[in-house]
């Protein structure tokens, strides 16, 4: 499937009231992943708390051959994560400026069947988190799916700023996009990789402009070269 294809079939889920909507909110991750002959994409709330709502949401899509797209929601998601990880359970009754809980990065690792739910919020200076899910993608799409979810931290090298995971991709290493934690922050944005059994960051040699707001990161294949493909909030991307 080409990166052409993906895009298509994600604008097509953008466009159209999924089953299952109003039990996904505030959507921050997107991730695909490949069991037993089936695509799904698994899309993640940022699981923030906000003045007058929790968000709360993850959802499973299932790609199929004549084009429909079924969702799936994964009733009691947040409140699992809370109770079976220990560490968020205070950071995730503060609002995301406040240090609280915020997910925004999402990846499917296909070596260990789990997802990996990249933590904004919160942030501890000169370090990133990660909470790695193994997941069953077979018939059940419920919390009973999960396996018992590991908190995975990193060094930053010259760490500033506290800094969070903006996105995720898992190309062999994890490709991780950093920025500001918290929105009145000034941390720069970073690319890095996190070396599979890693317990470090690696800066890549890429510096954004300082009006970019990049979101997103994800590898595709062009004429047989790998290439990383960033996405700005602002509506800009690049290809390195």
């Amino acid at each position: 499937m080409t990166f052409d294809d993906d895009r298509e079939k994600v604008e097509r889920i953008h466009r159209r009231r999924l089953r299952g909507a109003d039990d996904l909110s505030d959507p921050e991750g997107l991730t695909r992943a490949d069991h037993d002959g089936e695509t799904f994409l698994v899309v993640s709330s940022s699981l923030s708390l906000e003045r007058n709502r929790v968000n709360d949401g993850l959802v499973r899509v299932r790609y199929r051959p004549d084009g429909d797209l079924p969702a799936e929601p994964m009733a009691g998601f947040r409140a699992w994560l809370l109770d079976h990880v220990p560490a968020l359970a205070a950071p995730g009754r503060r609002k995301p400026d406040d240090d609280g809980l915020n997910v925004e990065g999402l990846a499917w690792d296909p070596e260990t069947s789990a997802l990996l739910f990249g933590l904004r919020g919160p942030a501890v200076p000169g370090r990133v988190a990660l909470v790695h899910v193994p997941v069953d993608l077979g018939p059940k799409w419920t919390t009973e799916s999960l396996g018992e979810p590991v908190l995975r931290t990193a060094r930053l090298p010259r760490p500033a700023a506290s800094q969070g995971i903006r996105d995720l991709c898992c190309d062999g290493d994890l490709l991780v996009l950093l920025g500001r934690s918290a929105s009145h922050d000034d941390a720069s944005f970073r690319l890095g990789t996190w070396p599979r059994g890693g317990d470090a960051i690696r800066l890549l040699d890429v510096t954004f402009h300082r009006s970019a707001k990049p979101e997103g990161v994800t590898t595709f294949s062009d004429g047989g070269e790998r290439k990383i493909l960033v996405v700005d909030d602002n509506g800009g991307y690049a290809v390195l």
